[in-house]
């Protein structure tokens, strides 16, 4: 087959090559990222491999990430690939093979599912076989977390952004291609679950120091735990994954001190007091992105179909991922409807949209609601009066008015909800001053209790200089 430009016309395992070195990986980092085996990669870059089998190809596709266009080129050079493999060729491997041959030759037939001791583990959650875009954040946090900048004291990321942005989708896609890295393990922490009290970085010391395989399973006063967990972490490489940080300290405690291991870190709020910490925020998607996640999830017809109704579907959204992930699923669980059968009929009022945005466990409701919880009433109040306002951007001194209070305490009120990534700063690179605007999607929550807050007692001290 010919070389021709963007790889089309290339066999499968050339493909794969260009597609690899495209990405800057090596094959025992696709390997680390895709979940197959250095081998099987190998196999199927050399054509030793005669037929990829399709979970495989998406696998590889996704750890990429190089584009859907390169991924349909993938899947149609693997569909096209008839080499017969050679007589001493081993089967292609699939993910998990080498974990469990390593187990059954070393474990002397202990029971499945059981942890070699010693042997490196992995919590982290499946990836998520439709991620779309976020390539510049991906790069931000690998970046981040290169080795060279892990044995010079670079151990911690922390990734934030606003409520059902794919903070937690992003961090597992970026562990998961940078498991090679972190040879000795990734573990994965939920710090605040649902339904329960956030973990205090005692529940945090212990959880890791059990998964590590710590003898005392972390028992004992809590200096003696973290202590014995810097030990552990300073003899290996080991990524772990913070999900859903609401605190400093539950993030601190898990820090290592020396060494290669490192902490990557999604949290509800900016975190500020954690010095040398990299940050990665995680905004909305761009129309044309949530076009493309919509296209990933329902097909790229039904979205071609009625392009001009998608993007309204995707502004109705605010487009968030999390709002967008919700459409899709009901896209898909009601083939006969249209996009615009969505609009219309489900979408179209602002003042049920939010009940709208809910598929089985997810709901959009659920995650904003979280991030309002942590508001004390006065910010609370604040931000469903500047949501109330509808003002298509407002500065500092247009909030104050809103809000009938002097500058000092707005900027204030202004800071914390930037920080809880309630409200969004414009570019205001030309402008005299900052300005700012409520996202759609926490304007639609807000706006739920607009109504007492414009009428109930105001919490603020009404009009004139702020007090220090």
């Amino acid at each position: 087959m010919t070389l021709t430009d963007g790889g089309q016309g290339l066999a499968f395992g050339p493909l794969l090559r260009r597609y690899r070195l495209s990405a800057g990986m090596t094959q025992q980092e696709l390997a680390g990222a895709s979940t197959l085996s250095v081998r099987a990669i190998g196999d199927l870059e050399r054509g030793r491999t005669g037929r990829p089998q399709r979970k495989s190809v998406e696998l590889l596709a996704g750890a990429l990430a190089q584009g859907d266009e390169a991924a349909r080129r993938l899947v149609e050079a693997a569909r096209a690939a008839r080499l017969a493999p050679e007589p001493d060729d081993a089967p292609e491997e699939r993910p998990g093979d080498d974990a469990a041959a390593h187990a059954a030759r070393t474990d002397g037939g202990r029971a499945p599912g059981m942890r070699v001791p010693g042997a490196p583990v992995c919590e982290l959650p499946p990836d998520t076989p439709d991620f779309t875009a976020r390539q510049r954040e991906l790069l931000g946090i690998e970046g981040a977390l290169a080795p060279e900048g892990v044995r010079c004291g670079q151990r911690l990321t922390l990734v934030a952004g606003h409520p059902g942005a794919g903070k937690t989708a992003l961090a597992v896609r970026a562990a998961h291609r940078m498991r090679s890295r972190f040879p000795d393990g990734q573990l994965f922490v939920q710090l605040s679950p649902a339904g329960h009290p956030a973990l205090g970085p005692d529940d945090v010391v212990r959880h890791l120091l059990r998964s590590l395989g710590d003898p005392a399973g972390g028992a004992g006063p809590v200096e003696e735990a973290g202590a014995r967990l810097r030990a552990a972490l300073a003899r290996r490489r080991v990524l772990i994954v913070l999900d859903d940080a609401v605190a400093e300290g539950q993030v601190r405690c898990a820090c290592p001190g020396v060494g290669g291991s490192a902490v990557l870190a999604t949290c509800r709020r900016r975190l500020s007091a954690l010095p040398g910490a990299g940050r990665v925020d995680v905004g909305a998607f761009t129309t044309e992105e949530s076009l493309a996640f919509l296209a990933r999830m329902v097909g790229e017809e039904r979205v071609r179909r009625e392009r001009a109704e998608a993007a309204l579907v995707a502004e109705l959204c605010g487009r968030i991922p999390l709002a967008l992930r919700v459409v899709g699923c009901r896209l898909l669980a009601r083939p006969h409807w249209t996009m615009r059968t969505l609009v219309d009929e489900v979408l179209h009022d602002p003042r049920t949209r939010l009940r709208e945005l809910s598929s089985g466990d997810l709901t959009v409701r659920a995650a904003v609601a979280a991030a309002f919880g942590v508001l004390d009433d006065q910010t609370r109040w604040a931000l469903r009066r500047l949501a109330a306002a509808r003002a298509p951007g407002f500065g500092l001194r247009g909030a104050a008015t809103l809000l009938g209070c002097g500058t000092a305490r707005t900027h204030r009120i202004l800071g914390d909800l930037l920080d809880g990534h309630l409200l969004e700063a414009l570019d205001g690179r030309r402008a005299a001053e900052p300005s700012y605007v409520v996202p759609p999607v926490i304007r639609l929550f807000a706006l739920e209790g607009s109504e007492a807050a414009a009428t109930g007692p105001v919490p603020l001290v009404r009009s004139g200089p702020a007090r220090s």
